[in-house]
C-alpha cells in the first residue's frame, strides 16, 4: 500500500448510487496591491500562470443557466464576504456533495494509490487527502493548484477524464478560500480538475475502552461551502476557544509559580515556528502542558540553563501533534522518560492540564472539552448547511488504538467494537457519515503499522460496513 509520487504532486477530483454498481479571508481587498500584501506571508507569486490568474476577471460573461445550486451558493457567498462577484457558471468544476456521492460507489482504494503502473494505466485517478501551507504542507495554493491543473490537463489526455482533488486542510478553510476563488478567476485554466472544498476537523469524543476515556479523532468533510457563514464561524470559534484555553492555562501555571516567568508570548513564539495559521493545531493544551513541565521542571531542578531549556521544549512540542495522532507511541515515551522534572511541580501542572484539556467528567458522565469540538458539535454545525457535505473517517485505523492497548492486535473482538463504534459515529451523523480513509498519509509514514496489518483491518471494515472508500497523500508534507 506504499503511496509513490507524480514528480512532486501525488496528487488527485445527495443521493448515492448503490454500493454494488478565520476569518482573515482577503479582507474584501479592492486592488491587486492589497492582495498580494495579504498573501506574502504564506504566498509566492511565480510563473505566468499565477501573475495572469488576477488579471483575467470573469464576472457574468457566461449564461448561469444549468449550474449546481452549490456552484449558486458559492458564488453569492463569495460576493457577500469578501466583496468579489464570480460567476456561478466560474465554479462549475467546484464538486458539490451531490456531485461526489454520484461517484462515491466506484471509488476503491487502487484508485488513490499514486504508483507508476497505476498512472500509466489511469487506475489512479484522486486524491482526497491533501494539505497546503495553511496546514502541515509545505506547498502554497498557487503551486497546488498550478501543479493540478498541469497533471489533470495531461492526465486527460492521455485518459480522457478528468482528475479528482480535494483540499482538506486540518481545522482551517482559508486555504480552501484562497483556492476557490483561484478557480473561480480562471475555470479554463481547471477545466479538468474536478475539485473539492473540504477540510479535516479534529473532534472530541467518547472512548470508553481507553484509559483516558475519551480520544480525539480526525473527519475529513466533503463538499463544503468555505464561504458559508455558518462554517467560518464554527471554525473561528474553534480557534478562539484554544487561544482563550492557552491564555488561561499558562496563567494559572504562573500563579503557582510566578517566579518561573511563564509567558504566553514565548510559548506562542515556539508554537508559531512550525504551525503558521493562527491556533489550528489540535490538541494544543498538549504543547501547553510540556512547555510548562519542561520550564517549570529544568529550573526548579536547576541542571540546565534556560536557553537550552527553551530549545528543548521546543524540539519536543515539534513532535506533540504527530505523537498524540497516535502514529508514535514509543517515541513519547522515549522523550517524556528524558524530560527533566521537578515532581511536585509536575504535579500541580497536571491538575491545570486537566481541567483545560479535553477529558472525561465522572460526575457528569461525558466528555467535556474546552479547546475541541465534540463530535455532536461537528454534526449539528453542517447540518445547518443547505447542502450538507459527505464525512469520512480520517486514518481509521487509529481508532483501534481506543479499544485496546496492543494495537498491533487485531482480534475478532477488539475488531468488533471498533465496527460498533464507526456504526454508532454513522447513526449519530445526520447521514453524513458514509465512508473512511483506506490509503491515509500517516499509515504510509507509520513505521510501527505494517500494511498487511492495515489491509486485514480495512477489508474488515468493508465487509461489516456500508462505508465508502476514499484516499489521498501529500506531496512535500511538513512532518509535525
Amino acid at each position: 500500500m506504499k503511496i509513490n509520487t507524480l514528480g512532486t504532486f501525488p496528487i488527485c477530483t445527495t443521493t448515492f448510487k448503490n454500493k454494488n454498481s478565520s476569518n482573515n479571508i482577503y479582507l474584501k481587498n479592492k486592488s491587486q496591491s492589497a492582495l498580494n500584501s495579504l498573501y506574502k506571508k504564506n504566498i509566492s507569486f511565480s510563473g505566468s500562470f499565477f501573475s495572469s490568474v488576477f488579471l483575467k476577471h470573469t464576472n457574468k460573461n457566461k449564461n448561469d443557466t444549468n449550474v449546481s445550486e452549490f456552484a449558486k451558493s458559492i458564488s453569492e457567498d463569495m460576493k457577500n464576504v469578501i466583496g468579489v462577484y464570480r460567476s456561478p457558471n466560474n465554479c462549475k468544476n467546484i464538486m458539490s456533495p451531490e456531485e461526489l456521492a454520484q461517484i462515491l460507489p466506484d471509488l476503491k482504494e487502487e484508485n488513490f494509490i499514486s504508483s507508476k503502473e497505476n498512472q500509466k494505466s489511469g487506475i489512479y485517478y484522486a486524491d482526497l487527502d491533501y494539505q497546503s501551507s495553511f496546514s502541515s504542507g509545505k506547498e502554497n495554493i498557487f503551486q497546488i493548484l498550478d501543479n493540478a491543473a498541469i497533471f489533470a490537463n495531461q492526465y486527460y489526455a492521455k485518459h480522457g477524464k478528468d482528475f479528482i482533488f480535494a483540499l482538506t486542510d486540518r481545522d482551517s478553510i482559508e486555504g480552501v478560500q484562497h483556492a476557490v476563488r483561484i478557480i473561480a478567476e480562471n475555470p479554463n485554466r481547471f477545466e479538468h480538475l474536478k475539485f473539492i472544498p473540504g477540510i479535516k476537523l479534529s473532534f472530541a469524543h467518547d472512548a470508553p475502552f481507553s484509559k483516558l476515556k475519551y480520544e480525539n479523532s480526525d473527519m475529513l468533510v466533503y463538499g463544503i461551502n468555505p464561504f458559508s457563514q455558518n462554517i467560518i464561524d464554527f471554525i473561528n470559534s474553534t480557534i478562539k476557544r484554544r487561544q482563550i484555553m492557552s491564555v488561561e492555562f499558562i496563567k494559572n501555571v504562573k500563579n503557582l509559580y510566578p517566579e518561573f516567568s511563564y509567558d504566553i508570548k514565548e510559548f506562542a513564539e515556539q508554537n508559531h515556528l512550525k504551525y503558521k495559521r493562527d491556533y489550528t493545531v489540535s490538541n494544543l493544551y498538549w504543547r501547553a502542558r510540556e512547555y510548562a513541565e519542561r520550564k517549570g521542571g529544568s529550573e526548579v531542578s536547576g541542571k540546565l540553563p534556560p536557553e537550552q531549556v527553551l530549545q528543548e521544549a521546543d524540539d519536543i512540542l515539534d513532535n506533540l501533534e504527530k505523537i498524540f495522532m497516535g502514529s508514535d507511541y514509543k517515541a513519547f515515551s522515549a522523550i517524556d522518560s528524558e524530560i527533566v522534572t521537578d515532581e511536585k511541580v509536575n504535579k500541580d501542572i497536571e491538575q491545570v492540564f486537566n481541567y483545560y484539556s479535553t477529558h472525561y467528567d465522572a460526575n457528569k458522565g461525558k466528555v467535556v472539552s474546552f479547546a475541541e469540538n465534540l463530535y455532536k458539535d461537528m454534526i449539528n454545525t453542517f447540518s445547518q448547511e443547505p447542502q450538507k457535505p459527505i464525512m469520512a473517517l480520517s486514518s481509521p485505523y487509529y481508532f483501534f488504538h481506543y479499544f485496546t492497548n496492543n494495537k498491533s492486535k487485531l482480534t475478532a473482538k477488539t475488531l468488533k467494537k471498533v465496527i460498533e463504534f464507526f456504526k454508532q459515529l454513522q447513526q449519530n451523523s445526520n447521514g453524513m457519515l458514509v465512508a473512511f480513509e483506506t490509503v491515509a498519509p500517516l499509515y504510509d509514514l507509520d513505521t510501527i503499522l505494517g500494511n498487511d496489518t492495515i489491509d486485514k483491518f480495512n477489508n474488515y471494515v468493508r465487509k461489516y460496513t456500508d462505508f465508502y472508500e476514499v484516499g489521498g497523500s501529500f506531496a512535500k508534507r511538513s512532518i509535525p
